[in-house]
């Protein structure tokens, strides 16, 4: 029997393996703020040459170039269980990088990783998308080393009320887009152990820049 879980999980897959020929233009053709902020996103990972960094739902891969030319001997992984949208990661891999970049598919709610693998970790609009938001959260701590960042870039509910209206014009569109709730709060799937070191918030309080750290 396919479990509710199991069955929203495929729709996600056909729809971003659908969306991936034309993704980038969406996301972030349009928006160049949307862009900025990713790379505002990677710079509070501190990444340094040694380490291995995950990106979470790696979707067409924007930030794993940044990421890439950070590194030396590390490696940055781009997890992600769309291989439409994997393919299109695979073509930013441009050859002085392609050594220190690895594509998986991955259901991030279940991850193939060893424990404490991780230096540091990046979502970015992933929490609004998977099925079970707690289960990547909790799989996101396990991989992630004692110590180690995690920094997500994600929407939800504003934290000032003069945000309202951006946050229900944005969900309208988010319900009619599909298979994107961003009435989810960040803060209702943190693990123990896992503690929130800064926020910043943009576009009507409703888009979150958060900065992670695991502690035991």
């Amino acid at each position: 029997m396919v479990s509710p879980s199991d069955d929203y999980k495929k729709k996600v897959i056909k729809r971003y393996d659908g969306f991936s020929k034309y993704y980038d233009s969406l996301d972030t053709g349009l928006v160049q703020t949307t862009v900025e902020r990713r790379k505002k996103a990677v710079g509070l990972l501190n990444v340094q040459p040694d380490h291995i960094v995950l990106d979470v739902g790696t979707g067409s891969g924007l930030v794993l170039p940044w990421i890439a030319k950070k590194l030396i001997s590390g490696k940055v992984y781009g997890a992600d269980l769309s291989t439409g949208m994997l393919e299109k990661a695979r073509e930013r891999l441009t050859p002085d990088i392609v050594d220190r970049v690895e594509l998986k598919v991955e259901d991030i709610e279940a991850m193939t990783f060893d424990d404490d693998f991780f230096d540091s970790m990046i979502a970015t609009y992933t929490l609004t998308t998977v099925p079970d938001p707690w289960k990547m959260m909790r799989e996101c701590y396990r991989v992630l080393k004692p110590g180690g960042v995690f920094v997500m870039l994600d929407t939800g509910p504003p934290s000032k009320k003069r945000g309202i209206p951006v946050y229900l014009w944005m969900r309208l569109s988010a319900i009619l887009f599909g298979y994107t709730k961003i009435n989810r709060r960040l803060e209702d799937y943190l693990p123990p152990g896992l503690v929130i070191e800064s926020e910043e918030r943009f576009y009507g309080y409703t888009v979150y820049l958060t900065v992670m750290r695991k502690i035991k």
